[in-house]
């Protein structure tokens, strides 16, 4: 037994370890970031230890980071296959949608043979509403490889949009049959049954996803705006509040319960939970400008400018800048009028 350890061996520990501490989520980030820089040190040209930073920046939520990552894995071998699609992935995660499609495009002509490729450039034109697209990319992928189930399914998902719902169904069945994670496809077909604004048949659709799998968060998540939807409030209440129950280190689930108790009334319970949500990511622009609403909705004038003033920091531009600074002027002439 080797009394020393190689640097490869130190590396291979550094990157096991943050991807360990990446798993719990955003609580353990900085210290998983901390070790990969251990990593880093050792050999700054190993692609490995630059898919790690970008794998472990998705895992906490810093798609920006993560980019810079992988396009640094790209400058040492251009053609790497999981840098390039994992570029793609990372905009698509923010919601880049061309972005994506030029990374996955780009990653395409280096990899031409990739399925995977095709199908997540499938998922970007879904996302983006080009079904008659996103069905080609899914059926490139298909003929790459027959056997590739996620195209299956997703080539039923794109098809509820624009075939006969017996035809969709026909897709999910096949991509079911070649091992397909069923709560996944019963999901999916919910979300694709809300486009369609059949509220009935997604909220049986998330339901069944969700007595395959009691922890699917995701399907929650949808329940509830189901549930909002049908104006049934108490159970999406109950929905969004199992969601943050399941991720209980996400900022973005308190967010979204944040708003959803501020605008049905509950403006008390909203500071409370919009609080927590900007205690675990002090970043997040978009739990200032709600818990500045939810402030103003309560009637304290001073701490609704205070998350304004941080969210125009944060964010500098877009509408919601915007509306805090119209808000910050007016609360501001609110508070000198009143004397106080």
């Amino acid at each position: 037994m080797a009394l020393f350890k190689t640097d490869a061996e130190k590396k291979k520990e550094y990157l096991d370890e943050a991807m360990k501490l990446a798993d719990k989520g955003e609580a353990e980030g900085e210290k998983a970031i901390a070790i990969l820089e251990k990593a880093r040190a050792l050999d700054e040209r190993d692609i490995q230890v630059w898919l790690h930073f970008g794998y472990v920046y998705v895992a906490i939520g810093k798609t920006t980071e993560a980019i810079k990552a992988f396009k640094k894995a790209t400058e040492i071998d251009p053609a790497n296959l999981d840098a390039l699609h994992n570029i793609g992935l990372a905009y698509a995660k923010a919601e880049q949608y061309n972005a994506a499609v030029w990374a996955f495009n780009g990653a395409i002509s280096k990899h031409p043979k990739a399925a995977i490729l095709f199908n997540n450039l499938g998922n970007v034109y879904f996302d983006k509403g080009l079904y008659f697209e996103a069905m080609q990319e899914f059926r490139k992928a298909i003929a790459l490889d027959p056997s590739y189930t996620d195209a299956y399914h997703h080539l039923g998902i794109t098809g509820s949009g624009t075939e006969s719902e017996e035809e969709a169904l026909v897709k999910f069945e096949e991509a079911m049959k070649k091992g397909l994670n069923k709560a996944k496809a019963h999901h999916d077909l919910g979300v694709t049954h809300m486009d369609k604004g059949m509220y009935d048949k997604a909220a049986a659709s998330f339901e069944e996803a969700i007595k395959i799998d009691p922890k699917f968060s995701s399907a929650f998540s949808y329940l509830a705006e189901v549930y909002e939807e049908k104006g049934l409030l108490d159970k999406a209440l109950t929905a969004l509040a199992k969601v943050s129950e399941l991720n209980p280190r996400s900022a973005k689930a308190y967010n979204r319960l944040g708003l959803f108790l501020h605008k049905h009334g509950k403006t008390k319970e909203a500071v409370e939970t919009l609080r927590k949500a900007v205690a675990m990511d002090s970043s997040y622009a978009n739990a200032h400008y709600a818990l500045g609403q939810a402030f103003e909705g309560r009637g304290y004038a001073d701490r609704a400018i205070k998350e304004y003033e941080i969210h125009i920091m944060i964010n500098e531009s877009g509408w919601t800048v915007d509306d805090a600074k119209s808000r910050v002027e007016r609360l501001k002439a609110q508070v000198a009028a009143s004397g106080k």
